[in-house]
C-alpha cells in the first residue's frame, strides 16, 4: 500500500492491532537499513491527535489583535519533513477520528497535487519520501472525496483475538512467580476466558456496549493490581509466602477478577444466569470446557453456595477465603 499511495488509512476499532502495525513495519525497515538489505530506509514519524486541538492549532492561525501568521503542529511538522534531506521515510499518523471539520483541507495533500495548502497563502510540496497514515475507529464523517484519494487497511479486532494479548501478558507477569504458577495462570486464561465471554455474548445484556478484548484487557489489568502481596512477599522483613500458598491466591484472585471485569458490565438479571453458569463451570459440570489439571480448586476454594459470586470477595489471609462485601462494609463503618 505504501509503495502506490502516499496517504492511507488504517480503519478499526480499538485494540485492533492498528498501532503496532505501523510500529513494527517501522522497527523492520530500520532493521533492514541498519543490515543494509533490500535497499530501504529507516522511518521517522510523528503522531498527531487531530482532534484534542482546534483547528488554529493544527493548520495554523492569524492572531485577531496583530494579524501575524502562527503555524499550527501540522503545518510545522509537514514543513520539517518536506525540506529534509535525509533518505529517511518520514511519516505523518494523524491518530484520531476522521470528519469534515479538519480534514477536507487535506484534500489538496492526499491528491496528485500533494500540496498543503495554508491559510496564510503558503503552499508547502510533500516530499517523495513522506506518507501520510490516517489511523481512525470508522469512517462514518468522512466525506467520499477523502476516502477516494487514500488506500484502506481494515483491521477488525475479533479477528485478532484477545490470546495474542494473554500471551504479551504472561511475558509481564512478575519474575516471584516460578514456572509452576504462571503455566497455572496461562491454564486459567484458557480455561475460563473464552467460555465467560461467549456467555455474556449470547446470553447476556449489557449496561454498556463492550468488545471482548477490552474486557479481557480490563481483567488483565486488574488481576496484575491484585498480585501485590504477592509480588511484595519476602522483602522488607515481610514474611514469604509458601508456594501453595501463592498458588492457592492465585487461583482465588482470578475468579474474583473475572467476575468483575467479564460479568461486570451486565444487568441485575444477566448477573444471576452468569452466576449459574460460572459455578457450574468452576465445578467441572461442563463437558466442553473441564478443569485443567493443574488447576486446583476445592470446595473452600469456590465461592459459597449463599448468594451469588458477586456478593464475595477474596480476602488475602492465609491461604485465602471469601467473605461477604456486606460483612466488609459493615466492619470499616464500626
Amino acid at each position: 500500500m505504501m509503495l502506490v499511495r502516499h496517504g492511507f488509512m488504517i480503519v478499526g476499532d480499538p485494540m485492533g492491532g492498528k498501532t503496532c502495525a505501523y510500529k513494527v513495519l517501522a522497527k523492520a525497515l530500520a532493521d533492514l537499513h541498519a543490515a543494509k538489505s533490500m535497499d530501504e530506509y529507516a522511518v521517522e514519524f510523528k503522531v498527531i491527535n487531530p482532534k484534542a486541538i482546534t483547528m488554529g492549532q493544527l493548520y495554523g492561525c492569524f492572531d485577531p489583535v496583530s494579524h501575524e501568521w502562527t503555524d499550527g503542529v501540522l503545518a510545522t511538522t509537514f514543513r520539517e519533513q518536506a525540506s529534509s534531506t535525509t533518505d529517511d521515510r518520514k511519516w505523518i499518523i494523524f491518530d484520531g477520528p476522521v470528519d469534515a471539520v479538519w480534514i477536507e483541507n487535506m484534500n489538496t495533500v492526499l491528491d496528485d497535487n500533494k500540496k498543503l495548502c495554508l491559510m496564510s497563502g503558503e503552499i508547502i510540496q510533500m516530499n517523495a519520501k513522506m506518507s501520510l497514515i490516517f489511523e481512525p475507529a470508522d469512517l462514518e464523517q468522512a466525506s467520499p472525496a477523502t476516502v477516494s484519494r487514500c488506500g484502506m487497511i481494515y483491521m477488525e479486532p475479533h479477528q485478532l483475538g484477545w490470546k495474542p494479548l494473554k500471551d504479551s501478558y504472561m511475558k509481564t507477569l512478575p519474575e516471584r512467580l516460578t514456572t509452576e504458577h504462571k503455566e497455572l495462570i496461562n491454564d486459567m486464561f484458557n480455561w475460563l476466558i473464552q467460555p465467560c465471554l461467549n456467555f455474556i455474548h449470547l446470553e447476556c445484556k449489557f449496561l454498556i456496549q463492550t468488545s471482548s478484548i477490552h474486557l479481557t484487557y480490563s481483567m488483565m489489568r486488574l488481576y496484575t493490581c491484585l498480585l501485590d502481596e504477592i509480588i511484595n512477599s519476602g522483602e522488607e522483613g515481610k514474611e514469604p509466602m509458601s508456594s501453595q500458598q501463592i498458588t492457592l491466591w492465585l487461583q482465588g484472585l482470578f475468579l474474583f477478577a473475572l467476575v468483575w471485569t467479564i460479568g461486570g458490565t451486565i444487568n441485575a438479571d444477566s448477573r444471576k444466569k452468569f452466576d449459574c453458569f460460572y459455578r457450574n463451570l468452576l465445578m467441572g459440570m461442563n463437558d466442553q470446557h473441564p478443569r485443567p489439571k493443574s488447576v486446583k480448586l476445592t470446595k473452600n476454594n469456590l465461592f459459597p453456595e449463599k448468594g451469588t459470586v458477586y456478593d464475595f470477595y477474596f480476602h488475602k489471609h492465609a491461604s485465602g477465603q471469601w467473605n461477604m462485601w456486606t460483612d466488609y462494609i459493615t466492619k470499616e463503618e464500626m
